[in-house]
């Protein structure tokens, strides 16, 4: 892995999630500037695999800042909405570093051993 995957495409909107995350986290109490910066968030979540996929920039780099992206959003409103978000917010941080070091970018396909249920919420990757 050169340098040049830190200015692909999908990384890009992967650092532009980054910082509406942070905007979103200290515009909390201001429903207008956070739910506007948290779901165009969402949205460039949805494009950077499309685009990754469509300009054949994938790589690990870019599949572990997804998904540490897709943690810090999530453990944001986690930790905003409820007093005990920490805790669900660190199992997930959890899951993540143990399944991620373990088997890479393909983490999400690592469940086969697990109980059903978890199979199913995995199959759409989380």
């Amino acid at each position: 892995m050169g340098h040049e995957v830190f200015v692909y495409w999908p990384n890009i909107l992967g650092y532009i999630r980054l910082v509406l995350i942070f905007t979103a986290w200290n515009a909390f109490n201001n429903p207008a500037v956070f739910f506007t910066s948290y779901s165009i968030s969402v949205i460039l979540d949805g494009l950077d695999g499309w685009t990754a996929r469509r300009f054949s920039q994938t790589s690990r780099f870019g599949a572990w800042l997804d998904v540490v992206v897709d943690n810090l959003g999530r453990s944001m409103v986690w930790g905003q909405l409820y007093e005990w978000g920490w805790l669900v917010s660190s199992v997930e941080w959890c899951v993540f570093v143990c399944n991620h070091n373990a088997h890479g970018a393909q983490w999400t396909n690592s469940f086969t051993n697990s109980p059903q249920w978890v199979k199913t919420i995995m199959a759409k990757s989380g």
